[in-house]
């Protein structure tokens, strides 16, 4: 049997290898710029944005100052209606004279002092309830002051420590006008006699009944006193007590706080009375459930 000879092994073809050196990296090819140049490149950016951005803005001031400091949009009139109408505009158009801070003009139309005119107003002149303020064009303010509401008169701490001088009052207790003498003898409007408290100097303008709290249901309570028959014409607050007193002199005494207790009492006891023509001297509303009455020249009686 013939055996085949081995096939001779094919020498290895040789690959000539460069003499220079052949660095070999995995991953993204290298930049061949440096990146300090770069960096330069985003500061001078940033630093034009912001130079640009500084110019938008000092333009922008520049102009506001400009369309503030124009005669176009700058107050020259007041025009003023309502209680202290011409006494008032005097001090308002020296309100808007100068400047805010030395930078913006008092009197322009974007910049008008408002609360400073309101709150002057209000402070010097105690009678006036509300101010309102508008621009009717753009040289031209109009202002309206509205008078506070007269709810009573209060006329001293004590019917019998008065001088006859009344001053008008609103529902909240704030005194805040005298009443002319020869108005104050002649007027309809209900009595209150009472402490004060806030009193600034001799006069008790801007001052407050001390049972402030308290008016507006004692209010209420005299009203509800005269749909029923007795014409109540001043009252007088003592600690925690109330005095109504009709035209005829009967005083009709109840404590403060149990008004609607004593409309209730007042209610089933005044058809039986007559409170307006000086036959019952005094009646007692301060006990639950019960009044106490006394006719003129006779005991008290329980009813």
């Amino acid at each position: 049997m013939d055996m085949q000879r081995p096939r001779a092994k094919t020498p290895a073809t040789s690959i000539p290898v460069s003499k220079r050196n052949v660095t070999i990296t995995r991953g993204k090819k290298p930049r061949t710029e440096s990146r300090e140049p770069l960096k330069k490149r985003r500061k001078k950016t940033q630093k034009a944005f912001f130079v640009v951005v500084g110019v938008l803005v000092f333009a922008l001031i520049a102009a506001f100052f400009y369309v503030a400091w124009l005669p176009a949009f700058r107050i020259s009139s007041v025009t003023m209606s309502g209680p202290h109408a011409e006494e008032a505009k005097l001090f308002v158009e020296r309100t808007l004279e100068g400047t805010h801070a030395f930078v913006l003009p008092r009197n322009s139309l974007f910049f008008i002092p408002e609360s400073d005119v309101r709150a002057r107003i209000l402070a010097e002149y105690p009678d006036i309830e509300a101010v309102s303020i508008s621009a009717t064009s753009l040289h031209e303010l109009s202002i309206t002051t509205l008078p506070r509401a007269e709810a009573f008169v209060w006329c001293g701490t004590s019917s019998d420590v008065t001088d006859g001088q009344c001053y008008s009052a609103n529902a909240e207790g704030l005194i805040f006008a005298p009443v002319p003498l020869e108005v104050s003898s002649t007027s309809e409007a209900l009595r209150i006699y009472a402490a004060i408290e806030g009193q600034k100097g001799e006069t008790p303008v801007t001052a407050r009944i001390s049972y402030a709290s308290r008016i507006p249901e004692a209010l209420r309570f005299i009203k509800a006193i005269q749909t029923l028959g007795a014409n109540v014409v001043s009252v007088s607050f003592r600690a925690d007590e109330a005095d109504l007193f009709t035209e005829a002199g009967t005083r009709i005494t109840y404590v403060l706080g149990r008004e609607q207790e004593a409309a209730g009492i007042a209610a089933s006891v005044f058809p039986q009375l007559s409170l307006n023509d000086g036959s019952v001297s005094y009646l007692d509303l301060r006990f639950s459930g019960k009044a106490y009455f006394k006719r003129a020249n006779e005991v008290p009686v329980e009813q």
